[in-house]
């Protein structure tokens, strides 16, 4: 009898410690230097049944090598309450069969962080760094203790729109890491001599400005609008990003391309190196410790089905989640 099992958002966290998705994040995308993780061809779908009186719907789908697996990543949005779910569904190469549907509101956020992390961790020069982290919310929530855990960090300055927000973010979290993390309520200030600049809002302008970063530093943008200025680009050594096509089309590579400084052939043709290919070392991510570079890392299917996946494989020993018989 055929059967699959869901997994809810507890079940996942169960499953994915931080050194687990940091580890998870590097396989995958080793994987995908060595064309064994792979992403649907267009990477994404989109389905408008509002004049039905429907949702909004977004297909990804992707398969990954070293864990026998390929699935697709459904989205709905609006969703209907704050407790509605965006799944994974994921298929066995085994036997070809559906192994189960996962939870992504949380695996979302860490799955995004640990790829964040894991691309600036063969980048960075050595420490130890100071770091500032643009955003305070949930997945800068995932970020701190995956940083502390990667790279050696001497002090986090956290910077945000709300006052409030910030020294929330550092009560939650200073207890928890052992290097000292500190609210900056001037950005200016946040990214002055930092080694690590980290991006992770929903800004619409520019967080951080030509003559901001110093010799050798790393501004990794993580957002989905306009978070870097083009100047902070035009003063770079070197550009990184996880996925061309998604740099060109999300955040700052789509919006410096709306704003005519690239056209997009140019904006790819002024890529250096993938995230993949600098973890691998078929690439340098950086060429002297004085590079200044761009990091877009945005996420990718691989990584939704690369944790998705290996939250079903441990389900299935401890008996976790649901599972569901089919006739």
């Amino acid at each position: 009898m055929a059967s699959f099992r869901i997994l809810g958002d507890e079940d996942v966290r169960a499953a994915i410690g931080a050194d687990t998705a940091l580890e998870l994040a590097r396989s995958t995308l080793r994987d995908q230097a060595q064309g064994r993780a792979l992403l649907s061809s267009p990477s994404s779908m989109f389905l408008d049944a509002s004049p039905l009186g429907g949702p909004k719907a977004k297909f990804k789908a992707a398969a990954v090598g070293h864990l026998g697996a390929s699935g697709i990543r459904l989205l709905t949005y609006p969703a209907p309450t704050d407790e509605a779910y965006i799944f994974c569904a994921v298929f066995s190469h085994e036997n070809s069969r559906l192994s189960g549907l996962v939870a992504e509101r949380w695996l979302c956020l860490v799955r995004t962080a640990a790829f964040g992390v894991v691309s600036v961790e063969p980048l960075v020069n050595s420490g130890p760094l100071v770091v500032s982290l643009f955003g305070s919310g949930r997945i800068a929530n995932e970020v701190v203790p995956l940083l502390s855990r990667a790279l050696p960090v001497r002090e986090l300055r956290v910077h945000s729109r709300r006052a409030e927000s910030m020294a929330a973010f550092v009560a939650k979290h200073a207890p928890e890491v052992g290097f000292p993390l500190r609210a900056e309520p001037d950005r200016g200030r946040a990214a002055k001599d930092a080694d690590l600049v980290i991006t992770i809002t929903e800004s619409p302008t520019p967080l951080v400005f030509a003559g901001t970063l110093k010799p050798g530093a790393v501004v990794c943008s993580m957002g989905s609008y306009n978070e870097v200025d083009y100047g902070v680009m035009r003063e770079a050594e070197r550009l990184v990003v996880d996925d061309a096509d998604f740099a060109a089309e999300m955040g700052d590579g789509a919006a410096w391309i709306s704003q005519g400084h690239f056209s997009r052939e140019h904006f790819v043709a002024r890529i250096d190196a993938l995230a993949c290919e600098v973890i691998t070392g078929t690439k340098p991510g950086r060429l002297s410790p004085r590079d200044r570079i761009v990091a877009l890392i945005q996420g990718m299917a691989i990584g939704d089905i690369a944790f998705a996946a290996f939250a079903l494989k441990c389900a299935a020993r401890t008996g976790a989640g649901r599972l569901v018989e089919l006739p």
